[in-house]
């Protein structure tokens, strides 16, 4: 264990937690100085780091870090991200305290983003902090890369912060060996006897769209509604997308990550049926459609989120609208969940994409960066540890990487013991201090041994 100060992370947590770092579609919409401002204080916090390292800004705020190797090593660099953006914090009133006040309270540190995703960046730069301080140097190069929009990002492309560090580098010849940005990672599961540590490496994500669904009419007043006005056709259009789901069905890494799963199952059922999914679908899929959870992750997911009328009581919508928040599974596309919406709803009614991008490439599981993650994360849970594969249903900026590398995982560095903490967009977001004090050891750990491996 490496003597990382717990009251450095803390400090440096609730500092970064009080900059209201608040992203937007519309970088024209977005308050950079907050950003700006959280730049200068990362430079005090981490002096060795801003000292040692080069670092340039990518768009408008984007963080590009580069740790220049001494060379001696043949491996390719490593890349660890993070993003800087939150989301709003809506109402005030529903936190116990302020978000953007950094609070310090009931071993946790409170506040938007603590746990989405500014912990991360604390636990990359301690670790890189700490490792200068003992004079250490890799042998290969290391990088740092965090975005300013990825809360906003999916669908934005080449206007994503991470698209543009991506391909900086990939205009530079860099190829990495490895990319580890926010997901899952090594987490103590006491559901089953006796506990046991899941170590879960996610090797994609799920795609993301929003498509508007709307119809026009004359509008008027409405004393005199005249008979199925646009809001018809648009409730029609609800009702048609939840009885018209996209069908559950397998992908590979689903299969791999339940086989793997099943022994914890206490239910001898759940046992067997997980154990060989592709026998037992029959049997699976109405386990599967009972979870919400896990449906999401065998399914293409369509969710309306967004409902759009008239601007007053009395008058009748002259447009009326959804939105349609699409996940697409591996193997469905853009152009797949356009068209299962145009059959599904209303002729009357018009679907447009407003934004998306497909489904993540799935990253190769098996190799050197995959196995040393493993080693380091089974010396942390004692040896009894067991590892599988898994696929986020949410967006992250790791799907940008793949042009640049064939390893990109969705890996957080801290130990989950089932400690308070969470609520990530939600109010009262925190983050618990012992998992916090246990992220840059991971990064420590990692860095130095790739070198060797």
């Amino acid at each position: 264990m490496y003597p990382i100060e717990e009251s450095r992370c803390v400090e440096h947590l609730a500092g970064l937690v009080r900059f209201p770092t608040v992203s937007n579609s519309d970088d024209e919409l977005m308050d950079f100085e907050p950003f700006f401002a959280m730049h200068r204080y990362l430079e005090q916090a981490y002096p060795l780091v801003h000292a040692t390292l080069d670092r340039e800004i990518v768009g408008r705020a984007g963080l590009l870090y580069h740790w220049k190797g001494t060379g001696k090593s043949s491996n390719p660099p490593l890349l660890f991200m993070a993003h800087q953006d939150v989301v709003p914090e809506g109402d005030p009133n529903s936190w116990t305290y302020p978000p953007y006040e950094g609070r310090v309270s009931e071993g946790q540190v409170w506040g938007r983003g603590s746990g989405d995703c500014k912990a991360n960046i604390v636990a990359q730069l301690e670790a890189v902090e700490h490792l200068i301080s003992t004079g250490y140097q890799p042998d290969f190069d290391v990088y740092l890369a965090y975005g300013y929009n990825e809360e906003v990002g999916s669908g934005k492309g080449e206007g994503s912060s991470a698209y543009m560090i991506s391909h900086l580098l990939e205009d530079r010849g860099v190829r990495l060996g490895g990319v580890l940005d926010e997901g899952s990672g090594l987490h103590l599961d006491t559901g089953i006897d006796p506990p046991r540590y899941v170590c879960s490496i996610t090797l994609g994500e799920k795609g993301y769209a929003d498509y508007e669904i709307s119809r026009s009419d004359p509008g008027g007043h409405s004393s005199a509604p005249g008979k199925k006005g646009g809001l018809y056709y648009i409730a029609k259009a609800i009702e048609a997308i939840e009885e018209n789901p996209f069908h559950y069905r397998l992908t590979p890494v689903m299969v791999d990550k339940y086989k793997a799963l099943a022994p914890l199952y206490k239910d001898e059922k759940m046992r067997r049926v997980f154990s060989d999914l592709e026998a037992n679908w029959e049997e699976a899929v109405p386990i599967i459609d009972a979870d919400r959870q896990l449906a999401a992750m065998f399914h293409t997911t369509m969710a309306v989120t967004m409902a759009s009328g008239s601007a007053k009581e009395n008058i009748l919508p002259e447009r009326a609208s959804i939105n349609v928040n699409v996940r697409l599974l591996d193997g469905d596309t853009l152009e797949d969940a356009q068209k299962h919406l145009e059959s599904i709803v209303p002729a009357e009614c018009r679907v447009r994409l407003v934004r998306g991008n497909e489904a993540s490439p799935t990253s190769v599981y098996e190799g050197r960066f995959k196995d040393l993650i493993v080693d380091i994360c089974r010396e942390r849970s004692s040896g009894d540890m067991l590892t599988v594969p898994g696929i986020m249903a949410g967006g992250t900026d790791a799907k940008y990487m793949y042009n640049i590398c064939d390893h990109v995982y969705r890996f957080s560095s801290f130990i989950s013991r089932g400690e308070p903490g969470g609520g990530a967009h939600q109010a009262n977001e925190s983050m618990s201090i012992a998992q916090l004090v246990s992220g840059p050891e991971f990064y420590i750990q990692l860095i130095k041994r790739y070198g060797t491996a």
